[in-house]
Formats: structure tokens, sequence, C-alpha cells
């Protein structure tokens, strides 16, 4: 028969009823698996709507670019444009 040390000592490996409700349970952990899920989806879909934007600026970007230099040479190659104009777009150029 146990006697009341033998209860005290068992209490002090075993947990209770009352020590397991400061723990999280089975349906806290799938709620807030849930909540983590549908932010990181939230997140990926504007990730995906930036990318998406971003290759699209740069397809703009790469036709103006173009077009400039097609402008700038035209201007260059037919005198429309000085020598100091023609070096000043020169300097200007990033592409």
């Amino acid at each position: 028969m146990l006697d009341n040390d033998d209860i005290i000592k068992l209490s002090e490996v075993f947990v209770t009823k009352e020590d397991l409700k400061d723990f999280a349970t089975k349906s806290d952990v799938l709620a807030f698996k849930n909540e983590i899920l549908t932010v990181q989806d939230k997140i990926l879909e504007e990730l995906k709507t930036l990318t998406q934007e971003k290759t699209f600026e740069d397809e703009q970007d790469k036709k103006q670019k173009r077009i400039l230099e097609i402008h700038n040479n035209a201007l260059k190659n037919h005198k429309i444009l000085s020598e100091n104009e023609s070096a000043e777009i020169e300097e200007l150029r990033v592409f």
C-alpha cells in the first residue's frame, strides 16, 4: 500500500491534469499551424504577384532602352546632334 511519502515521490515524477492545463492542446497546435499556413499562403501569393510585376517592368525597361538607343544612334548618325550632345548622351547611358 502507498503511504503519503510514496504519493509525494510519485507526484514529483508524474503530472496531473492541473499541471497539463498550461500546455497547448492538439487543437491549439493545429489552429496555430493553420494560421501560419494561411499567412504563408498570403505571403507567397503577394511574392508571386511582385515577381510577375517585376518581370513585366524589366521587359518594359528593355524595350524603352532599346528604343532610346535606336533614337540616339539615328540622331548621331544623321548629324542631328552635335558632338557634345552625343557625348553627353553616351555619358548618361546605363545600358
